[in-house]
């Protein structure tokens, strides 16, 4: 009989936070840059309540079990003491994870940084992308 502790684990991929994007239309940003802007531009962080965002999109895709254990390991990693960040018209640009966080967690508000013009795009992808 093969002992448990000697059974191999199961690995769940995971990414950096430098491999994230947010799109909009043909332009994407990175996470990273949005991050960036935000401090230099010294946007302030507010509390924003949770019951008013709009949970009935899909901000992810999970087609597989291995897709869903991806997205529910980076809700539990997920830190709420960064504020997320939302585009020039309210749209959340970073931030799923700790908000899916918040919810389950029973808050009331997440922090939050409210993005006035968005910064010059990464790239822009091409209709073959």
């Amino acid at each position: 009989m093969i002992k448990q502790e000697n059974l191999p684990k199961l690995k769940i991929k995971d990414r950096a936070l430098s491999e994230n994007t947010y799109r909009i239309g043909n332009k994407y940003w990175r996470v990273t840059t949005l991050i960036q802007y935000a401090k230099e531009k010294e946007y302030k962080i507010f509390d924003l309540p949770l019951i008013g965002i709009d949970i009935s999109i899909t901000p992810f895709d999970v087609n597989n079990f291995s897709d869903f254990l991806y997205h529910s390991n980076l809700v539990n990693k997920a830190d709420t003491n960064y504020p997320i960040i939302l585009d020039d018209n309210g749209y959340i640009a970073d931030g799923w994870h700790r908000v899916a966080k918040s919810i389950l967690n029973g808050e009331n508000t997440i922090k939050a940084i409210r993005l006035e013009e968005m910064p010059t795009a990464d790239g822009e992808y091409t209709n073959e992308q």
